[in-house]
């Protein structure tokens, strides 16, 4: 007997605890179903029911991550295509040890997929595949700027509402999907149009990601041409559509870029990343403090972001061999003096007097880790510009 041929997305939390969107289309590229779960069993019990023979699996997280620190070779060139549609990934590295190795390697490793991007999949010799759905949303929909579905500072659920709205026109004129006759994708755009809670769109959200990324393994596999592969397998790569052409559309390297709004969309969303080396140290460290925050400075001198931007930072400190135990510091205290150091890169907060503190009011989003350091201890931090609200 034959059995179907699948073609599976996942939008996969970096963390199992989190929520995982799954979503499988058939061989005509209609949407099975989909789903949400969490654990690694989980997602293999998930495709045992729904796709036991993928073809192409595509995975919305870090896939191959062979760079120590800063930025992979696919998530810069992704950034210089889309950074004028607010749609530039975010940088992954070993150094966050999310990403060492990536829960997404980890998975393909287990079931047995390729993860080369040389390779189309077959039912004898699935494939793996890295995507980022705000680029594909760009350019399957003509978008002039992603949607702005995520929850942010801001954002009302009525207003997400709204927009959830228009992902899913987008989404469900995508003939191949043949949403409409889907009895799953109905429940989910009854719960959006029910719903005036943050927390249920986004239980929605990974769902609706992992759609996406079904569709874009369907096109990997039937329209190759659709998708092209930013990077390598030996540098990290991701698979996207190439970018829309814009007419007179000029992109400029973020930091050369001026700070007027009015042409904020036409030029790379900044991003910094710097290995400090050092030992990492708390709020009211004293002199160990100002020495960790000179040598913060001393890393980042000479960056700096538009004045009018919001901030998203990540910080991954790796931590002496004598921190630890009772003399482990809290994670939260190594975040504010470590910030407070970006001042050049934030500019400085007015008002504090003979105090130096970055203009951390600009910061909606941070991401920090601690861990025993390997090597020499210190801190990978990477400080990003985020799209307009």
């Amino acid at each position: 007997m034959d059995v179907a041929h699948h073609y599976v997305g996942i939008d996969l939390a970096w963390q199992p605890a989190n929520r995982t969107g799954m979503a499988v289309v058939d061989e005509s590229g209609r949407l099975r179903t989909s789903g949400v779960v969490r654990s690694d069993d989980e997602i293999a019990d998930w495709l045992a029911l729904h796709a036991v023979q993928p073809v192409v699996v595509a995975v919305d997280a870090p896939l191959v991550v062979p760079n120590a620190t800063g930025q992979r070779v696919g998530e810069n060139l992704v950034a210089k295509a889309f950074g004028r549609f607010n749609a530039a990934p975010y940088p992954s590295n070993r150094a966050n040890p999310m990403f060492d190795p990536p829960r997404a390697e980890c998975l393909a490793h287990r079931f047995g997929w390729s993860v080369d991007p040389d390779e189309r999949g077959s039912a004898e010799s699935p494939v793996c595949i890295e995507v980022y759905p705000h680029p594909a949303m760009v350019s399957l929909f003509g978008l002039s700027k992603v949607l702005p579905y995520k929850s942010g500072r801001g954002r009302t659920p009525d207003a997400r509402r709204e927009t959830f709205g228009e992902l899913m026109d987008h989404l469900e004129a995508i003939h191949e999907l043949q949403l409409s006759s889907v009895r799953r994708w109905q429940e989910i755009r009854a719960a959006v149009e029910q719903t005036t809670r943050h927390m249920h769109l986004e239980v929605i959200e990974d769902e609706i990601d992992a759609i996406l990324c079904a569709h874009l393994a369907w096109l990997w596999h039937h329209r190759p041409d659709a998708l092209r592969v930013y990077g390598s397998l030996a540098e990290g790569y991701i698979v996207a559509p190439p970018p829309p052409e814009r007419e007179g559309s000029v992109v400029e390297p973020a930091e050369t870029a001026g700070d007027d709004p009015a042409t904020r969309d036409h030029r790379l969303v900044a991003t910094f990343g710097r290995t400090v080396i050092g030992r990492p140290t708390g709020y009211g460290g004293e002199e160990r403090e100002r020495v960790w925050k000179q040598a913060v400075r001393a890393a980042f001198q000479g960056c700096s972001l538009p004045t009018d931007c919001r901030v998203a930072i990540e910080l991954s400190f790796m931590l002496a061999p004598g921190q630890t135990g009772r003399n482990e510091p809290d994670l939260d205290n190594l975040v504010k003096p470590t910030i407070d150091a970006l001042d050049e890169v934030l500019g400085r907060r007015p008002g504090t007097g003979s105090r130096i503190e970055a203009d951390d009011v600009r910061v909606d989003r941070i991401m920090a880790f601690k861990q025993p350091a390997t090597g020499e201890p210190g801190a990978h931090i990477v400080v990003r510009e985020l799209p307009p609200r």
